[in-house]
């Protein structure tokens, strides 16, 4: 699994996201998504704070780099979860400013590369 929190909004839920990863997921990758003026690195260690397996999780807050790590650690057989961004077609970052984004077109430069 492949995920994160946007910033600015529902810090409770942070923690708990994290709790489901433990509980559901072999391997998590913590990543950004859409923090806005908030801290990229806080909202993964919030986040991190509800995982106890942390031999099994990985941060990287490049985005594109955790997409990219998560498909190319991926073996036959395991299915990899992208979760946040979806179809959005931007990432929201500190001050306003907002990027061209897509998840699908880097999993799929990712998978075409591997």
């Amino acid at each position: 699994m492949l995920g994160s929190c946007g910033g600015g909004r529902d810090k409770w839920k942070r923690p708990e996201f994290g709790k489901i990863a433990n509980e559901f997921c072999d391997q998590i990758f913590l990543t950004n998504e859409d923090p806005y003026d908030e801290d990229e690195n806080v909202i993964v260690e919030d986040i991190r704070k509800g995982i106890n397996k942390t031999e099994n999780v990985r941060i990287v807050i490049d985005r594109k780099n955790a997409i990219r790590q998560a498909i190319q650690f991926a073996e036959p057989g395991d299915v990899v979860i992208i979760t946040g961004k979806g179809s959005e077609i931007t990432m929201a970052l500190k001050d306003g400013k907002k990027i061209a984004w897509s998840d699908k077109d880097i999993a799929r430069e990712a998978l075409n590369n591997k």
